[in-house]
């Protein structure tokens, strides 16, 4: 940062942006884990991604995610969900992907749809590590054993949980794509100045 002025700007629109992040989450967010809706994660990361790619048009500095992440983690503790480890994690998790492709790649369209897609993709090995740490490594098999029950009931092919994750990863694939328009969009509509 070369001077006061771009601190003072670091700080309020990392802070702003982090207090709606973390408003959305906790708000947003925790209502979706109530509802227990499939891909709420993706989804949320996804908005995370446009809240993110936002702020760095507005303050294009290292650090300006992380520091809008841990605001968003300090509202998002307060959420009347409760204490949930793996929104946490997530946040965090997402705000460092975003640092690492902006600082290598600059802030561009390429990296804005780039680390939107990894962003919202990060949910995957996510659920599986969450999973395991929460409920063990049975809880797959048991999965597994599920899958193969409603194959047998509804007559599907035993390889249906290849397919059944497929559509979940393509799932992500498209919001990942679709964050990176809206962040596209958005600044687009507010700045006018992305290239």
């Amino acid at each position: 940062m070369k001077n006061d002025i771009d601190k003072v700007k670091f700080f309020v629109f990392s802070g702003v942006f982090g207090v709606l992040w973390g408003v959305f989450e906790m708000l947003i967010g925790s209502y979706l884990h109530i509802l227990n809706l499939p891909l709420r994660g993706a989804f949320m990361s996804g908005f995370g991604c446009v809240f993110m790619c936002v702020l760095r048009s507005y303050v294009n500095y290292k650090g300006v995610n992380l520091y809008a992440a841990i605001v968003a983690i300090s509202i998002k503790l307060l959420s009347y969900g409760g204490f949930k480890l793996g929104p946490i994690v997530g946040i965090f998790i997402e705000a460092v992907i975003i640092e690492v492709i902006f600082g290598v790649f600059n802030f561009n369209k390429f990296s804005i749809i780039f680390s939107s897609l990894l962003c919202v993709l990060e949910g995957v090995p996510h659920f599986f590590i969450t999973t395991w740490i929460m409920y063990g490594g049975g809880i797959f098999e048991v999965y597994l054993n599920a899958m193969a029950n409603i194959s047998k009931i509804f007559g599907f092919s035993k390889e249906i949980y290849i397919y059944v994750f497929l559509i979940w990863l393509f799932a992500h694939f498209l919001i990942g794509f679709f964050s990176s328009f809206v962040s596209i969009k958005l600044i687009g509509w507010l700045k006018n100045e992305i290239h």
